[in-house]
C-alpha cells in the first residue's frame, strides 16, 4: 500500500500539469477557434503558469478596464472555496446519511413493497438531471409563496442557515440515491451469506449482527460510492451555484469562462481536481481499515 500512495502522489504534478495546458487549449479555442496556433500559445501559458505556481503565485484575474487593477486569483479563491466546500460538506454527509439509512430499511424488508418502491425513487433519482430538479425546487417553494404568502426557505443567495437547503438538496439528490441503491445490493448479498445466517441461529441481537457483520463488510462499497458521489457533486456545482446565487467556487468558475480569462479558470479548476484527488486517497487509506480482508491480502502480497 505505501508504494501504491506514493505512486497516486507521484502522479499529482502530471495531473496539474495536464490539467492546466488542456485549459488554456480550450480557452485559446474558443478564442481564436485555430489549433495549429492554439497549442504553442497554450504550452506557453502552461510553463509561465507553473512557474508562478511554484512561486505560490496563482495570478490575477483581469478587471476588464485597463486603468484598474486585477484581483488576485487567490484572494478570491480565499472568499469563494469555503463557500463551496461548507455546501459540498453539507450535501455529501447529507446524502450519506439519508441514502445508508434508506438502503439499511430497504434491505431489510426486501421481499416489501416498500423495498421496491424505495428502489424505484432510487433509481428516479440517479436519472433525474441536478438542473431540473433544481429548478422543480424552485418553483415548487415560489408557488408555495403564492399560496400561502410565507417565504419558506429562501431560493436564492448565500448564508450558512435556511439558504444551505435548497442548494444542498440538488447537490445531495443523486448521490443520496447511489448510495442508498449500492447500499441497498451489497447489503442483500451479505444478509444472505452463510456467516450472517450463522450469527442469526447463535442468537446474537440483530442490531450487533447489523453493526458488526453487515455494515462493516459492506463498508468498502459505500465509500467507493460515496467518492464516486463527490466527483459528480463536484461537476454540477457550478450549475447548482449558479442557479441559486450561491457565490462559490462554481459560480466564480462559469463567471471566469464567460469572460475567457484562462488564468481565473485555471485557478478556479485546481482545488477542485486537487479536492478530488485526495479524497481517493483519504479512502484509499480508509478501505483497510474499514474491512480487515484488505489488510490481509496486502500483507499476503507483500
Amino acid at each position: 500500500m505505501p508504494l501504491r500512495f506514493a505512486g497516486r502522489l507521484l502522479s499529482i504534478p502530471i495531473l496539474l500539469i495536464a490539467l492546466v495546458f488542456l485549459v488554456a487549449l480550450a480557452v485559446d479555442l474558443g478564442q481564436e477557434g485555430n489549433l495549429p496556433s492554439a497549442v504553442p500559445s497554450a504550452a506557453g501559458f502552461t510553463a509561465d503558469y507553473l512557474k508562478g505556481l511554484a512561486r505560490g503565485d496563482l495570478g490575477v484575474i483581469a478587471s476588464g478596464h485597463r486603468a484598474i487593477a486585477g484581483t488576485p486569483v487567490a484572494d478570491d479563491l480565499g472568499r469563494a472555496l469555503p463557500k463551496s466546500l461548507g455546501l459540498l460538506a453539507f450535501a455529501l454527509t447529507l446524502a450519506a446519511l439519508v441514502g445508508l439509512m434508506l438502503g439499511i430499511g430497504a434491505a431489510l424488508r426486501r421481499t416489501s413493497r416498500f423495498s421496491k418502491l424505495l428502489l424505484f425513487a432510487s433509481v428516479l433519482g440517479i436519472s433525474t438531471p441536478s438542473f431540473f430538479a433544481a429548478m422543480l425546487l424552485i418553483w415548487l417553494f415560489v408557488r408555495l409563496y403564492q399560496t400561502t404568502s410565507r417565504h419558506l426557505l429562501p431560493i436564492s443567495g448565500f448564508g450558512w442557515d435556511l439558504h444551505l437547503i435548497l442548494p444542498g438538496l440538488v447537490l445531495a439528490a443523486r448521490p443520496a440515491a447511489a448510495v442508498t441503491r449500492l447500499s441497498y445490493n451489497a447489503l442483500v448479498e451479505i444478509l444472505e451469506s452463510d456467516y450472517v445466517r450463522t450469527a442469526v441461529a447463535k442468537g446474537l441481537r440483530p442490531r450487533l449482527i447489523l453493526l458488526r457483520h453487515v455494515l462493516r463488510n459492506a463498508g468498502v462499497p459505500i465509500l467507493t460510492t460515496v467518492g464516486v458521489s463527490l466527483r459528480f457533486s463536484l461537476a454540477v456545482l457550478p450549475i447548482v451555484e449558479y442557479i441559486f446565487n450561491w457565490p462559490g467556487i462554481g459560480l466564480r468558475l462559469l463567471k471566469s469562462i464567460q469572460t475567457q480569462d484562462t488564468t481565473a479558470v485555471v485557478g478556479m479548476i485546481l482545488p477542485l481536481i486537487l479536492l478530488f484527488v485526495l479524497v481517493n486517497l483519504l479512502l484509499e487509506v480508509l478501505y483497510p481499515l474499514v474491512d480487515p480482508r484488505l489488510r490481509a491480502s496486502e500483507v499476503g502480497t507483500v
